[in-house]
């Protein structure tokens, strides 16, 4: 009789935990559109680049987008999202251990992304490459130091 009870009470706990790996805390994606934003952006900026005529209207709508999601990476993390939650992520523990430094890192994507937007607001594609080249080592900043490495 008492392994029926532990059986049926196995039963009931399982769609608890399947609903909890179905939707775990929000902050997992939102945090992954928020990169995958970013991402797109920085492609769009960079493959106007490779043209021989820039759309500066496609570069500063991409900086744009890129100074909006910056200011949201910071808050992308709070505690319980990291890689002991037991959700797949990208995220190093770093990020948790050393909350003044990843702040820092993302103080200064920050700081470049609204730079590369006041770059795009001019229209000098020579300002605008050197701002977006900013933008790209504060990415590797992060990536180098937060991220696990891609395979």
């Amino acid at each position: 009789m008492k392994k029926l009870y532990v059986i049926a009470a196995s039963l009931m706990v399982l769609p608890a935990i399947s609903a909890f790996a179905a939707n775990p805390n929000p902050a997992f994606k939102q945090r992954h559109q928020n990169f995958e934003a970013m991402g797109k952006a920085m492609k769009g900026i960079f493959d106007e680049f490779k043209k021989p005529s820039a759309n500066l209207a496609t570069i500063k709508a991409n900086s744009a987008v890129l100074a909006q999601s910056a200011k949201k990476v910071g808050g992308h993390f709070p505690k319980g999202t990291g890689p002991g939650a037991g959700v797949k992520t990208e995220a190093l523990p770093a990020i948790w251990e050393k909350p003044v430094e990843f702040k820092a890192a993302t103080d200064r994507l920050v700081t470049a992304t609204a730079g590369l937007q006041a770059a795009a607001a001019t229209g000098d594609i020579v300002k605008i490459k050197a701002a977006a080249g900013t933008v790209g080592g504060s990415c590797k900043g992060c990536h180098d130091n937060f991220r696990k490495p891609k395979d």
